[in-house]
């Protein structure tokens, strides 16, 4: 990967992360965290992965997310000054939920 695009990637993950805490408005008792962002090779898109807790409301907060994306696409091409910014996309990254159930398995369960 260049160093342009890491760059980038750093970017966006700071800049959506400040302005996902200012302006969504996430369905009650839910939390989002904004785990990666890839930038695409092309530079037109840039995945948003984000883990929900609980993940049983996952779907709310990338819903909320979705809903937002105007808003945080302009919020992001005022803060990143660069002559075409990359399209923002959310997704919902499953590592974490991965990473408890290996544990738990791994603990035999318990």
């Amino acid at each position: 990967m260049s160093f342009r695009k890491q760059q980038l990637n750093s970017l966006i993950r700071n800049e959506i992360s400040k302005a996902i805490s200012k302006e969504v408005d996430f369905p009650a008792g839910s939390l989002a965290s904004v785990r990666e962002v890839r930038v695409s090779d092309d530079l037109g898109y840039a995945d948003v992965m984000v883990s929900a807790y609980p993940t049983g409301k996952k779907d709310g907060v990338i819903k909320a997310l979705n809903d937002k994306r105007a808003e945080l696409q302009t919020i992001l091409f005022k803060k990143i000054k660069i002559m075409s910014l990359p399209k923002i996309r959310f997704s919902y990254d499953p590592g974490p939920e991965k990473a408890a159930n290996i544990e738990k398995i791994s603990l035999g369960g318990k």
